[in-house]
């Protein structure tokens, strides 16, 4: 039972196919190669801005061989204010040293000593000394003044001045506790 296709059939179909084919050539050729360019663009987009960055990070190369130089300096500068010795018993020797030094050129006889137990601030193991002497004001500020800026870095955390005499407080006993710093005890 063959049907006799009339013209205006025959331009349905061809316009049916005609659809069909248009459809087929948008779904499945020109929007895949519409999203393959957008994505290449916005690869290339992003490799751009990449190479931009390192650019001007290259621009800074100089700039930031400076800034590296000037910090190792501060390192060497820090690393020469820190106590030598490789455990907290031979930097606290260090620091004896070092105060029995500033004791000295400002006129002071240290009584006692006492090292006491070293802790731990930031990337630092502290060395604490506790001293024991008679002054007057003058003296200990000479004294205070010269830890103060010695080429070690020491700090006083602790403080502690009695007058000898009520009557004639011109001598003054101090007990103090001086803090050194040194790197941290390396664990083998």
């Amino acid at each position: 039972m063959l049907t006799k296709i009339t013209p205006r059939d025959k331009k349905f179909i061809i316009v049916g196919a005609a659809a069909v084919c248009l459809f087929i050539l948008i779904k499945f050729i020109i929007l895949p190669a519409i999203d393959t360019v957008a994505g290449e663009k916005e690869n290339i987009a992003f490799k751009e801005r990449t190479v931009e960055k390192y650019i001007r990070i290259i621009g800074r190369q100089a700039e930031l061989q400076k800034k590296l130089k000037l910090l190792k300096k501060e390192e060497a500068r820090i690393n020469s204010s820190l106590l030598k010795g490789e455990t907290a018993s031979l930097s606290a020797a260090d620091i004896q040293k070092s105060i029995d030094r500033i004791a000295t050129s400002s006129i002071i006889e240290i009584q006692s000593v006492k090292i006491m137990d070293s802790g731990k601030q930031d990337e630092f193991a502290t060395i604490p000394v506790q001293v024991r002497f008679t002054s007057d004001l003058s003296r200990m500020k000479n004294f205070i003044y010269s830890i103060e800026t010695s080429q070690k870095l020491l700090t006083i955390p602790n403080l502690k001045i009695t007058v000898k005499n009520r009557r004639d407080p011109k001598e003054i006993i101090i007990t103090m506790v001086i803090c050194g710093f040194m790197q941290k005890e390396s664990k083998s």
